[in-house]
């Protein structure tokens, strides 16, 4: 009984401890670490939620870049951090998806780091050149069925979101068709813009501008819903049938943060997603603002698996 009486007032301390410390964060700086390089999409997303999250806190949240290995060093940094709330990790989705099936990973994504927000979600636009003589995916598909072998595909790194989302639908299409690797976005855009590649999956923030001056061609979006920046354009689903494939960034904290903290801090995010100038700015990028609860965001894992895994075996890049 004494035992028994024992464990549970140390249960009831370390759980006061947890609150206590939960209501007084943060009470010091908060390091984000972005696993990618300084003035990308990610980054520039992790800047906007941290100029939010300081004036909310009236403390500094300061980005910090650690890039390499395809976002791995700064997502390990993380799963090793001290889970108090004082380093955090702003990252793409692909990190809890397709990154484990490509590559053996030192740590378990979805074990080691806790959600706490999803803070945008960004759709894939299926761009060609101006001068291919086609206006939309059923006339494309029909126009690569005619040149087996002909038709080239652009992708901005191997087993990136331009490569497995092209690849998928290649499958699902039953294309025959060529990848062209480049070693960056700009080199992607120009293959694409030139007629050197005959297509490109991109990122809408991506795209945006081209699309806008006509120095490439926007067929399709491959989010659930059109966007609002080009409402003319259709989805995927709605020309051609089950196709949807999207990417996103957000918060999570290393596993063990305490759930007081984590609530704190996906309010403060959900709230940030409902600041006009925030959601005018994410709007014009061609992505959505969304503000997500931590288990929203854990279910969206779960849903990206098994779209992650028939990519991944499509583009034949699983390294496992």
């Amino acid at each position: 009984m004494g035992l028994k009486l024992n464990v549970a007032v140390v249960c009831l301390l370390l759980c006061s401890a947890g609150e206590s410390h939960a209501n007084d964060w943060p009470n010091r700086a908060v390091k984000v670490v972005a696993p990618v390089g300084p003035g990308g999409y990610t980054d520039i997303m992790a800047r906007v939620t941290t100029d939010r999250l300081a004036r909310t806190f009236g403390k500094p949240f300061v980005v910090e870049n650690r890039a390499g290995a395809g976002g791995l060093i700064g997502t390990e940094y993380v799963t090793r951090s001290a889970p108090d709330g004082y380093t955090l990790w702003f990252g793409g989705g692909a990190q809890f998806t397709s990154a484990p099936l490509i590559k053996k990973l030192p740590y378990d994504p979805v074990a080691a780091l806790a959600p706490v927000s999803m803070f945008v979600m960004n759709g894939l636009g299926l761009v060609v050149p101006p001068t291919l003589p086609v206006n939309n995916l059923t006339e494309l598909v029909a126009y690569a069925k005619a040149r087996p072998g002909k038709i080239n595909y652009g992708i901005s790194g191997t087993g990136q979101s331009t490569h497995l989302a092209a690849a998928l639908w290649a499958s699902k299409q039953k294309l025959n068709l060529v990848m062209v690797p480049y070693p960056t976005v700009p080199a992607s855009m120009l293959g694409v813009m030139s007629g050197e590649v005959q297509m490109y999956f991109g990122n809408m923030v991506d795209l945006v501008e081209q699309v806008r001056s006509k120095k490439v061609k926007l067929l399709a979006v491959s989010s659930s819903k059109r966007l609002a920046l080009f409402p003319d354009t259709p989805t995927f689903v709605e020309e051609l049938g089950d196709f949807t494939f999207t990417s996103w960034v957000g918060y999570f904290a290393p596993t063990g943060t305490p759930a007081g903290i984590i609530d704190k801090l996906s309010k403060a995010v959900s709230d940030a997603c409902r600041d006009k100038e925030v959601v005018d700015l994410i709007t014009g990028m061609g992505a959505e603002c969304i503000g997500s609860s931590p288990a929203d965001l854990a279910a969206a894992i779960q849903a990206d698996l098994p779209i992650a895994k028939a990519a991944v075996d499509a583009a034949g890049v699983s390294g496992k």
